[in-house]
């Protein structure tokens, strides 16, 4: 459903902010989610939207936001923009992971106090959830414990910007918004094996293994884990009704509430793909958590949204963007 949508339907709590009337300023907006937000405003006929990426601003230095704000003068800002990396990255860049993301919350936040801003989304992550939390998460229970040392850096982080904004909020009243999305999949994700998530790597498994006309592909574990899967698409619609209607920074989870086992994703990508083949599960290497997924009790109500895309119909609109460039990469 989109944004224009929701706001003209009357069966449904109208937004306290209407995008379209306001100067938007999206942060990361060359990224995998920030492209397609920066997508979703232009389509609902948001005129003043400002993408902002690495080349046109440091956010980390506060000299460099403060002119930025003072050319633009937004009033509102959404904040997707994060230095973060994979597992391995995340591990051996602890520092750079922690200050990095928290210089840049402190200078955008401040510009925003500044600036008189209207409203600020931030996109936190489930990777803030302490390691040993109950599944499904829950929003209450983010602060009961430390986050996976993996990714603590990071996660700290993230957690210091829900503890800045709540302290501008109580401070200075910025009206503000958090949400924790999902593990997201969709067009524009990383497909390079050393990059990807179980998504994108599984469809690039199944359509490498069609095109060689393998009888079978071997995916890691027992096929049993469970995850949780949300279409990019659908994560920046629902960052844009948060953005609308969320006034006080308490994390909010943005997910589809709907667990899939691995082995049902492995069956939807072959069937997408077209790969006839057998599936092997190698139970010797890792398959991670056994279950891991959110609870969106409070995104249905707060927002009173949900996302539309089924897994099945994800997994062939992103193949329908990546195929053609694998298949150049091939060529080529």
């Amino acid at each position: 459903m989109r944004y224009s949508d929701v706001y003209h339907r009357t069966d449904m709590k109208q937004p306290n902010l209407n995008l379209g009337d306001h100067v938007v300023l999206v942060t990361g907006a060359a990224g995998f989610l920030g492209s397609h937000v920066v997508r979703s405003l232009s389509a609902d006929g948001v005129e003043a939207v400002h993408p902002v990426t690495r080349r046109d601003c440091d956010l980390r230095r506060p000299e460099d936001v403060k002119s930025l704000f003072d050319r633009i003068e937004p009033t509102v800002v959404i904040h997707l923009a994060a230095a973060q990396g994979g597992v391995a990255w995340q591990k051996a860049n602890q520092a750079t992971a922690f200050l990095d993301n928290s210089r840049m919350m402190d200078s955008l936040v401040m510009a925003s106090v500044e600036s008189g801003v209207k409203r600020f989304l931030f996109t936190a992550s489930s990777i803030c959830y302490p390691a040993d939390a109950s599944i499904p998460y829950m929003e209450e229970s983010l602060w009961d414990g430390p986050p996976e040392p993996a990714h603590m850096g990071y996660a700290r982080a993230k957690r210091a910007g829900i503890a800045l904004l709540q302290a501008a909020h109580d401070q200075y009243g910025l009206s503000s918004g958090v949400v924790m999305p999902a593990n997201m999949y969709g067009p524009g994700a990383r497909f390079e094996p050393d990059r990807s998530n179980v998504v994108a790597a599984t469809l690039r498994k199944c359509i490498e293994a069609r095109d060689r006309g393998d009888a079978s592909i071997t995916c890691w574990g027992s096929g049993d884990a469970i995850r949780e899967f949300l279409f990019v698409e659908d994560a920046a619609r629902g960052i844009l009704r948060a953005t609308a209607c969320l006034e006080q920074p308490h994390p909010l989870n943005l997910g589809t509430g709907l667990e899939t086992p691995i082995r049902d994703l492995v069956e939807s990508a072959c069937r997408v793909t077209g790969f006839t083949g057998d599936v092997v599960w190698d139970t010797n290497r890792p398959e991670g958590a056994p279950r891991v997924c959110m609870d969106i009790a409070r995104m249905r109500h707060h927002l009173e949204w949900l996302p539309e895309t089924s897994l099945e119909e994800g997994l062939r609109r992103t193949l329908a963007w990546w195929e053609p460039i694998h298949q150049t990469t091939i060529r080529s």
